[in-house]
């Protein structure tokens, strides 16, 4: 976190190496973060391309008392709703696990198990499927997602207390 702080100091100071490490500490996080809201490659590498034009234009104006991680959630957070009022796609605002496996047919089932969470996950609503990224693949915090949504705390507990039961219910059906 100490060197992060450095980095970030080195970057605002206008040091290029530094703002390509940030890229390279981030870029990959993002890109995922991305793809899986936009489902479309293009699109994603596109959006992330421009979450660090934006962070490399504004990062004089980050607030080094928050984390650096959340702010640059923001910036694709917003972007990818760019993206979809541009392409007239809705955003509602409705509100893995990779354990060692032991022989073939577990490895199987669990693949098959994931790929039906994934193709669950791309029925929810958008705003339920961000959340559920951001919580459970990204790691974020409650407060976290709220900021970077900016959207109340409880909102968020809800969204996701319900986007895991629409998750069950879809993957249930998934198997049938």
């Amino acid at each position: 976190m100490l060197r992060e702080k450095e980095i970030i100091n080195e970057a605002i100071s206008g040091n290029e190496q530094a703002f390509q490490k940030l890229l390279n500490l981030y870029k990959g996080r993002i890109f995922s973060y991305v793809l899986r809201l936009v489902k479309n490659y293009d699109d994603a590498e596109d959006i992330t391309l421009e979450v660090f034009i934006r962070c490399f234009k504004s990062l004089k104006n980050y607030d080094q008392s928050k984390p650096f991680s959340n702010w640059v959630f923001a910036i694709a957070h917003n972007l990818v709703m760019d993206f979809f009022r541009r392409n007239k796609i809705e955003y509602e605002y409705i509100d893995e696990i990779h354990p060692v496996t032991e022989s073939l047919e577990e490895q199987y089932r669990k693949q098959r198990d994931l790929e039906r969470i994934e193709s669950a996950l791309g029925m929810l609503v958008p705003i339920d499927r961000e959340i559920v990224i951001l919580f459970h693949k990204e790691g974020h915090s409650y407060q976290e997602i709220s900021e970077i949504l900016r959207l109340p705390v409880t909102t968020i507990k809800t969204r996701l207390h319900r986007a895991r039961k629409k998750l069950c219910e879809l993957t249930k059906q998934l198997q049938q």
